[in-house]
Order: C-alpha cells, then sequence, then structure tokens
C-alpha cells in the first residue's frame, strides 16, 4: 500500500531533506488568507518534480521558475479529493487566465498508475479537459509526495493524509502549504495567490 512506503521512506527523505535545504528569505505573510487554513512553510527551496503527464510529457518544477505553483497531491480512490477538484480547477483557469504566464497548477496522483487516473479524467464532468490545470502521477515509492510533506512541516509526520496543497513562489520557494480539502471557490483563496502572484 502507497502509505506504507510513505512510513518506510520518510526517515530517509527526512535527513536528506535537512541536508540540502537552503535558507531563502522569510516566506510571506499568510494573514491575507484569514482563517481559510493557509499555513506557512519554512520558505526553503521547494523539492523537485520531475515526473510525467498522461501523455508522457515531462513535468518539472524548475522550468515554471518565474511563476507561483500551486502543488496538489490527490488520489482518485480519495473523495475529498475529487469533491476539491471542480472548485480547484475554476481557480486554476481563473489565475492563469488573469495572470498568463504567471500562475501554474499541478495536481500529482499518488495512485499506483495512470489506467485509474486516466478514466476518472476521462468521466463526466471533464471529458478529458483539464483547462488551468497539469496533472502528474508520482513515482511508485511516492517521493514527491513525502518530500513535499517533509519540507513544509520541516520533518517527516507520523501519517500522510490526502489532499494536500502546497504552494511555490516565484523564487522557486515553499511557502505555504493547506492540509485537507478546501472550497477553492472562496476569495481568500485568490486574494493570497495573488499578493504572491502581482
Amino acid at each position: 500500500m502507497p502509505l506504507q512506503r510513505f512510513a518506510l521512506a520518510a526517515p530517509l527523505l527526512a535527513s536528506l531533506l535537512a541536508g540540502a535545504s537552503c535558507r531563502g528569505a522569510p516566506a510571506p505573510d499568510v494573514r491575507a488568507a484569514g482563517d481559510f487554513g493557509i499555513d506557512r512553510a519554512p520558505g526553503e527551496e521547494a523539492p523537485a518534480v520531475e515526473l510525467t503527464a498522461p501523455d508522457g510529457s515531462h513535468v518539472s518544477l524548475a522550468s515554471l521558475r518565474g511563476q507561483v505553483v500551486f502543488v496538489n497531491f490527490w488520489a482518485t480512490w480519495c473523495p475529498p479529493c475529487r469533491e476539491e477538484l471542480p472548485s480547484m480547477l475554476a481557480l486554476g483557469r481563473e489565475l492563469e487566465a488573469r495572470h498568463p504566464g504567471k500562475f501554474k497548477m499541478l495536481a500529482i496522483s499518488v495512485d499506483d498508475g495512470w489506467d485509474p487516473v486516466r478514466a476518472f479524467l476521462a468521466a463526466p464532468p471533464y471529458g478529458g479537459k483539464t483547462p488551468g490545470l497539469t496533472v502528474a502521477l508520482d513515482r511508485p515509492d511516492q517521493a514527491t509526495t513525502v518530500a513535499y510533506y517533509c519540507a513544509a512541516r520541516g520533518g517527516c509526520p507520523g501519517e500522510y493524509k490526502f489532499p494536500e496543497s502546497y504552494i511555490v513562489d516565484r523564487r522557486g520557494r515553499l511557502v505555504a502549504y493547506v492540509v485537507g480539502p478546501r472550497d477553492w471557490s472562496d476569495p481568500r483563496a485568490r486574494t493570497y495567490l495573488e499578493s504572491l502572484i502581482e
């Protein structure tokens, strides 16, 4: 089971992250989000993302430097993940339209393979179309997922739950994270993200 792999990989990744992190300027204030539930991350360089999209193309966080990147970890077997996806997609479309080339939304699936992800996204209401969202699949060892969990908290948690979302600023720093699902149509989410974009 993927979560068991997380528990085994967490101590190793924690030690790697501790040795590889680099301090940046202080993370931005999250008060713009009010009580929406956005937590401040350490503001260090975000873990690398080197994954593949459904069409086999390469997905890289490094290629998005200069943009604010919203990184969401989800799974098709996770009901709260599925519930928040429509409002998340709408927010991604809106911010990409309002700020061309300055915002990107990335959804990294922790499913065991592409088949369930492709089937889920092909079904209504998506019909294979998710404008404003780049979808990727984490590696079998879930290394990207674990790296983000640990980096955001400054150490690895005892358990891993989904969904979780992470905010990477234009300089590539992991500055905030959101535990659990949200209604992303809430204007506080847009206000906070736009404070990083502008």
